[in-house]
């Protein structure tokens, strides 16, 4: 009987020594959808990761031994220091590819994110937080022009769409997770989270990005310094924003310092690049009226989806004193309505004018803030359900129409440039609406718990048996109510202030992106 040939067993490719040579060395074929699954997972890894650790802070803090005072200052040296990096990283990747950004970035991530937890003493503890701040800042700016780069263009919508929904995600589904990996895994798992997505994002950028050598002539051309005055001054003045409502603003010298000095820098920066023979982010682009309404607006869209992501687990933290773990779930109908509305939006920006999706989205938003104002001692989580699913509808449709009518105004070579700018909105924007919102809430409950308390009659509540103290929780408790409605009555005239800019802003001219009505005049 004939013996039957055996073929050799042939191990896959990735155990192959060959494959991961060639993959260390980035001499591969570019996979443009895994470029654009990575960006957009980076993006969503950074705005989870700054969620969870602020609601988180006070059990991070106490896992340190930190004081109030340097827990508040851990927090914003982490969520500063991102904007050293982000600012820079599209003319970065320019100069050296994305490859070698993106994959450094994420291995240093990667890195910090598993010592960091494990970190004693406030010297190692501080630098390590303003490390994993730095490289988050790093995965976030250069996804517009990596999806243009590499997407057709009847795919831009979509991905801008999955771009501007991950932030709201984020915002909502942070509160429950951070509950949950507080009370059940540990406060570790905040880090170790975000090494998980480290790992997947350095995997698929691996593989997708092939790389390329870097432009050493532009390099050498480039002034670092205008790029370095940039991005210190944004990151001085959000810090200032940050502790600004904790140290009293003009109050503080501290504040007054990082706020002069942050605004002196940018100014001088930006003046610079009109001087500059090459500029990093020139300005002339911003002076289109269809590019600096829009972001305008979403420096402002901060406020709106803090009606949401802020006042409400706030509300229900100080007024139903509910963990975030007990409250999150009021937010997971936000993130199904916004992943409905994200389709209906695309539909309407392709079939419609682009301006009249922006001015429905914002009218939903005002409906929300609207109902908002009408809620009382007794509301828990399902009481703010019509208003929060209306809000969240409005502000998907908000964000995205703006990026779209940003990018559909702008040439290509002006991305740069235009990234560098967003990130004041997309960083400084959220920082600035939680502090107006925080001190408006604070201003207001001591103002309401004054004139509460000057119409109680204290000797006939003190002879039907209510004590002094429970008086004045009580009046506390209805003057934080109060200052709740005032802060959804601020929401609602900051979406109707953006309303009355959205009237100004001109036809979008034809673009790729969609399919804008043709205009005569796109000036």
């Amino acid at each position: 009987m004939a013996e039957r040939s055996v073929r050799p067993h042939r191990l896959p490719a990735f155990a192959s020594l060959n494959f991961w040579r060639v993959l260390a060395s980035g001499n591969i074929e570019a996979r443009p959808v895994g470029c654009v699954i990575a960006v957009l997972l980076g993006t969503f890894m950074t705005s989870l990761f700054t969620r969870d650790f602020g609601i988180s802070l006070a059990d991070i803090r106490g896992a340190y031994g930190l004081s109030v005072d340097q827990g508040a200052w851990l927090n914003t040296v982490t969520n500063a220091a991102q904007l050293l990096s982000a600012p820079a990283v599209p003319l970065m990747v320019v100069m050296f590819g994305a490859r070698r950004i993106l994959v450094t970035s994420a291995v240093a991530f990667i890195v910090t994110t598993l010592l960091t937890p494990l970190a004693s003493g406030i010297p190692a503890i501080f630098v390590l937080h303003a490390v994993d701040g730095f490289l988050l800042g790093c995965f976030v700016p250069a996804t517009l022009a990596i999806v243009f780069g590499n997407l057709s263009p009847r795919y831009w919508l979509i991905a801008l769409g999955l771009y501007s929904v991950r932030l709201t995600l984020a915002l909502h589904t942070g509160v429950s997770l951070s509950g949950w990996f507080v009370e059940d895994l540990g406060w570790q798992a905040i880090y170790w989270q975000a090494t998980l997505f480290g790992v997947a994002f350095l995997a698929l950028s691996l593989v997708s990005f092939p790389d390329r050598p870097p432009n050493r002539d532009l390099w050498q051309k480039t002034n670092k310094g205008e790029v370095m005055m940039y991005c210190v001054g944004l990151t001085l003045l959000y810090a200032g924003l940050d502790q600004g409502n904790r140290l009293d603003w003009l109050a503080s010298g501290p504040v007054i310092a990082l706020l002069v000095g942050g605004i002196a820098l940018v100014a001088a920066a930006v003046v610079w690049q009109f001087i500059s023979p090459v500029p990093f982010a020139h300005p002339a682009a911003l002076l289109r009226r269809n590019i600096y309404l829009p972001l305008l607006i979403v420096m402002m869209f901060g406020m709106m989806s803090g009606a949401t992501s802020l006042l409400i687990p706030n509300f229900l933290a100080t007024v139903g004193q509910l963990k975030p773990a007990q409250s999150g779930h009021a937010l997971w109908w936000i993130d199904l309505v916004q992943l409905g509305a994200i389709p209906l939006t695309i539909w309407s920006i392709r079939r419609g004018d682009i301006r009249l999706s922006l001015a429905i989205g914002l009218v939903l938003v005002m409906i929300g803030c609207w109902l908002g104002t009408e809620l009382t001692h007794v509301w828990r989580a399902d009481d703010f359900a019509l208003m929060s699913m209306l809000i969240g509808a409005g502000n998907s449709a908000v964000l995205l129409t703006c990026i779209a009518i940003t990018v559909a105004n702008s040439a290509r070579e002006e991305l740069i440039s235009l990234v560098a700018y967003i990130q004041v909105p997309r960083v400084v924007g959220p920082e600035l609406a939680a502090a107006v919102l925080t001190t408006l809430i604070r201003k207001r409950e001591a103002l309401h718990s004054v004139l509460l308390g000057s119409g109680v009659d204290r000797v006939r509540t003190g002879a039907l048996g209510h004590s002094a103290a429970s008086l004045a929780g009580g009046i506390r408790h209805e003057a934080y109510v109060l200052s709740y409605i005032d802060a959804y009555q601020f929401c609602f005239w900051i979406a109707a202030t953006c309303l009355l800019l959205a009237v100004f802003l001109r036809r979008t001219p034809p673009h790729p992106l969609a399919n804008f009505p043709p205009v005569g005049n796109a000036a």
